[in-house]
Order: structure tokens, then sequence, then C-alpha cells
């Protein structure tokens, strides 16, 4: 374990497998992926996260790691009608999924879940944006723009798409340091980064 080691320093090694598993079922079963060193990135907070817990039948002989989890709440089931995505890894998937249910946007909205970052899921993703034709498609983080996943992401994403469209950014602001030190400065920026995901005209102006 390294608490300060930067998810930059790892993901540019193509000899390391980089996950950021959000469940437990995903963690336990990432050990036994690839032949490669593996690199999992997650906060201490997610270990304890009601809302991490995974089912013993999640875990069973025969179940696998997920690279990717896709939405499988009612956006899924018309997709034609989403006009979001989400795409993001690790635990702000929980901030996101309490904030569209409270802003009653489940059918408006799909969030996808990239568990694997490193070896990139191309065939998967590629998957997930036709199955939302309609969708503008973002990329969701906690860490600042300049230290988190967003400049790996984008030009993998947008190679699955053949650069269709654009692939949007809503996360913190860039920053020298990974973190603010004040609560409240955190948590606004945590709400901002929110208010951006789920403002179906953020990005209006900027097509």
């Amino acid at each position: 374990a390294h608490t300060s080691w930067h998810c930059g320093r790892a993901r540019e090694s193509g000899s390391w497998q980089l996950c950021s598993g959000s469940g437990a079922a995903d963690c336990l079963a990432l050990p036994l992926l690839l032949p490669l060193q593996l690199i999992i990135f997650t906060p201490k907070s997610l270990l304890r996260h009601p809302e991490a817990r995974s089912s013993f039948d999640d875990m069973l002989p025969g179940t696998h790691f997920l690279r990717v989890i896709p939405d499988s709440g009612p956006a899924a089931q018309n997709p034609a009608n989403v006009k979001r995505v989400l795409f993001c890894t690790g635990k702000v998937y929980y901030d996101l999924t309490r904030e569209r249910k409270a802003r009653q946007m489940e059918a408006d909205v799909a969030i996808t879940r990239v568990e694997q970052l490193s070896p990139f899921p191309f065939d998967l993703l590629q998957k997930e944006a036709q199955k939302y034709p309609n969708a503008e498609l973002v990329w969701c983080q906690e860490e600042h723009k300049n230290q988190g996943y967003y400049d790996y992401v984008k030009p993998r994403l947008r190679t699955t798409i053949n650069r269709a469209k654009p692939v949007w950014y809503a996360g913190r602001e860039p920053a020298a340091a990974p973190a603010t030190g004040n609560k409240k400065t955190h948590l606004t920026e945590l709400q901002r980064l929110l208010d951006t995901a789920f403002n179906l005209d953020a990005f209006k102006d900027l097509a």
C-alpha cells in the first residue's frame, strides 16, 4: 500500500494492471485476472462504505471480475431516450447514483463503472457508447483534472467511438495539491462536480 502514489505514475505503463474496483466482489476477483503486476487504487473510505458491500453470491465459483459494470436501471431499459452517460471509476460512483436518485434522473442519465483502467477495456466501452446513441459522454472523477484519469481516458474513449462526439469532463479544476485540506471547500467542489454531471445544459455552448 502507498497512500500518496499518484495514479498518473502507473497508468502509462503497459506492464501493470491498473484497477479501481467499486465493490467487494470485484476487488476479491482482481488478483486472478492477468499475469501482470496489479495496482489497485482505492480510498480507505470505500473499504467501509455500506453501498460497496457485495453478496456472497457474487463471490462464488464461476463468478469473475467485471472490467466494466454497465448501468442496470431504468436508463438501460430504454437507452434511446438516455441523454447522458457518465463514465467513472471507484468511490465517486456512489456520489453519482445518490445524486441521480435525488434528482429523479434515473431514466435520463446512465452511469457506467470502469473497474479496469489498464489494459483499457476498449471493447466493452465501445458497446456502452453504442448502446446510448443519443447521449452525451461525460467522464466524472473526484480528483483534480490534472491528477485523475481524465487525460488518460479521454483519448482512449474517443478512439472507441471514432471521435464521433466529445468526451466532456465533470470534476475538480486543476490544482497543484491532491486535496484542498478544507472540508467545506471539499464538499463545495464535490457539489460542483455533481451539478455539472447532472445539468443537461452544462456543455450546450461548448459543443
